[in-house]
């Protein structure tokens, strides 16, 4: 378990979002999170036919330069094998999430929060959980911002095993 999970963002990303981000995210997993700044993604990274941006690559580039325990919000699309996705994660590595077809700083904020789990080692889960996968919009809107009590326990567990 990290002792500090940083948060990066694009440019464009409004600042209002990342602390809204940063507040959820502190609420829930009861970690330090730092908003470290403005981070561009690498060119070669965009994928022209689909005017997106690979989340795989974007998540690896991370890891080549030894950044790890983060979360990347973008304000571009991005694919995951040729598809449309809100975001990836990569467990005890790092996320990135888009905010391109995500109309609220809550939808943001929730989003980040599935995702940065799957970072600390949470797994999907099929109870009425923020960890429950978001397969379209209305799944989102409709997802809790809060781990259910299963969810809780399993986190508690990590953070004591790896803190």
């Amino acid at each position: 378990m990290p002792r500090e999970f940083k948060i990066y963002h694009s440019e464009n990303v409004p600042d209002d979002i990342v602390d809204h981000v940063e507040m959820l995210l502190s609420d829930i997993f009861d970690i330090s999170f730092r908003i470290v700044g403005v981070r561009i993604p690498r060119q070669n990274c965009w994928n022209e036919s689909k005017h997106s941006f690979d989340a795989k690559a974007l998540v690896s580039n991370m890891g080549r330069d030894s950044i790890t325990y983060f979360t990347w919000i973008i304000d571009k699309p991005l694919i995951v094998n040729q598809e449309n996705v809100y975001g990836h994660a990569e467990p005890l590595k790092g996320s990135i999430v888009t905010t391109s077809k995500l109309a609220t700083k809550t939808l943001i904020a929730k989003e980040v929060a599935f995702h940065v789990g799957k970072v600390l080692g949470l797994k999907e889960c099929s109870e009425d959980c923020l960890m429950r996968e978001s397969e379209n919009f209305e799944r989102l809107i409709h997802k809790p911002s809060i781990l259910c009590k299963i969810c809780k326990i399993r986190y508690q567990r990590l953070k004591i095993r790896y803190i």
